[in-house]
């Protein structure tokens, strides 16, 4: 029996990434079921994901199951992957991803979709169930864009879990680690509720999935640090997941509803646990500073020579003393998302934020020298006219005047920065049946407010693509049928040509 190809260049690689980390877990199978969990992007993106640092927490806490990690190479490890004809390898081990009973995908982001296909190819693995043998990994996917549109993923994997992973541990690591024939250990998935099998069920109905109802009980936080990750510096701990607001183009309550929140003495316990790590925590959630115990929280962390940066801050929630506390971690820039440029279209949107608020939380954060921040819009929206466009530019300039006027006498910086985002109709939110506006309206919108804002000083705007905007539109809501798309894109072909008209 001949070996398959390797090469000491990416093993090597593969060391050094796992030498660069403190809490990975290299664990011998032997008795123990190899599992295999995979995230669709690079190393960094996915070590950025709490999701992936949860999964290997749950799977490695048990004796029964040996969890090893795999990510998207990046070009040079791609070239060396086909170069030498080696198989995907694990980071843990840099063992081949054919070795493992069971790969788990967590898929947070449709466009990480487009990277399915080339991470088959590199594991040596056919894509479609359909022409995978008895024998080939059993293949589950997951996250939120699985949760949020499972269709697109049918023609690929063997099972699909909608919501949310805790509430799944219970029943399938025991499935994955009793090495159950693959068609037996299917037709057991079948009988876990949130689990779709595409080979044995119809197509589950959209609001069919699993929430966790108790937080506290399953850690969310950095679990392996590594300064190769993205937000690599910090320690990150979820504090709630979900959100009470209504805003019609948001999937956050389609897919974590409802909301929740941590108690402040497991948010506390999670700062305890980073600390040896780590001096600076991210603090995740949505408006993070509408959690209730979040000064209390802030002023812990504070005293332990410690600082912390909130993933999301709504500008409703501001005032002085939460300031104060953002500039005492060392914040210069924060980050508002104020959607629209005009109070009339946020309302529609269900985003209740006035100008008058945005200005008072502008000056707000100057006052505290928080004098650079950056908003970010969306465009493309249902009913947005070109009055609301402009509004973009005129509203900008407005929160830049604040930051100038209550800023400290001799602040280095004042600066706004722009951030255009394509509005993307999602499945299951208020706003899933509207149109798409398409690239040329976009480019023309986000060119008409660089036009209103090129000359005037301490403002900057960028504008994310509309085509990955288009793509991900059409991934949110496709159907089986997409993984033509994903074939078509694998083989290099123009992702706008495979789009349909």
């Amino acid at each position: 029996m001949s070996l398959p190809p390797m090469s000491w260049k990416l093993k090597e690689a593969l060391r050094r990434k796992l030498a660069g980390e403190q809490g990975a877990i290299v664990r011998e199978p032997g008795a123990r079921t190899p599992l295999a969990l995979i995230y669709p992007n690079s190393y960094a993106v996915g070590m950025g994901n709490l999701a992936i640092h949860s999964l290997y927490r749950m799977a490695n806490s048990r004796p029964d199951l040996a969890c090893e990690r795999f990510f998207l190479p990046d070009r040079r490890e791609a070239e060396e992957y086909g170069r030498t004809g080696a198989e995907l390898m694990s980071v843990e081990a840099q063992r081949p991803l054919s070795e493992f009973a069971v790969a788990a995908f967590s898929i947070s982001f449709e466009n990480d979709l487009l990277n399915l296909l080339p991470l088959f190819s590199l594991a040596r693995i056919p894509y479609r169930a359909a022409m995978r043998d008895p024998g080939s990994p059993i293949l589950v996917a997951g996250g939120a864009a699985a949760t949020l549109n499972p269709a697109p993923l049918s023609a690929i994997f063997d099972a699909v879990v909608l919501g949310e992973a805790e509430c799944f541990a219970d029943d399938l690591f025991p499935l994955i680690a009793g090495r159950l024939r693959k068609e037996e250990a299917l037709r057991e998935m079948a009988r876990i509720p949130g689990v779709w099998i595409p080979s044995i069920s119809p197509p589950p109905e959209a609001g069919v999935r699993r929430f966790l109802t108790d937080l506290d009980a399953w850690p969310t936080e950095t679990v392996i640090h590594s300064e190769a990750a993205e937000f690599g510096k910090m320690h990150l701990v979820e504090l709630q997941r979900g959100c009470p607001f209504r805003c019609g183009f948001c999937a956050t309550p389609a897919i974590y509803d409802p909301p929740r929140r941590r108690s402040p003495e497991a948010a506390l316990a999670m700062v305890a646990s980073g600390l040896p790590f780590r001096k600076k925590f991210g603090l995740i959630g949505a408006h993070i500073l509408s959690w209730p115990s979040f000064e209390k929280l802030a002023r812990a962390i504070h005293e332990r020579g410690a600082t912390f940066s909130p993933s999301s801050i709504r500008a409703s929630d501001l005032d002085d003393e939460k300031a104060r506390l953002l500039s005492e971690s060392g914040h210069r820039s924060v980050a508002l998302g104020v959607e629209a440029g005009s109070e009339k279209l946020r309302e529609t949107l269900g985003k209740n934020l006035s100008d008058e608020e945005l200005m008072r939380s502008a000056a707000t954060l100057a006052h505290r020298g928080v004098t650079n921040l950056r908003l970010y819009f969306m465009i493309g929206l249902p009913g947005e006219t070109d009055d609301d466009v402009a509004a973009i530019a005129s509203i900008s300039l407005r929160v830049l005047e604040a930051i100038k006027a209550h800023a400290p006498k001799g602040a280095r910086q004042t600066s706004v920065a722009v951030t255009l985002s394509p509005f993307v109709p999602k499945p299951r939110t208020p706003f899933a049946g509207e149109r798409f506006v398409g690239e040329g309206e976009l480019k023309a919108r986000s060119s008409a407010i660089k036009s209103l804002l090129r000359k005037e000083r301490g403002v900057s705007v960028s504008a994310d693509s509309p085509l990955s905007a288009a793509v991900e539109a059409y991934l949110s809501s496709a159907g089986p049928e997409a993984v033509e798309f994903l074939e078509g894109a694998a083989r290099g072909e123009n992702p706008r040509r495979l789009l349909p008209s």
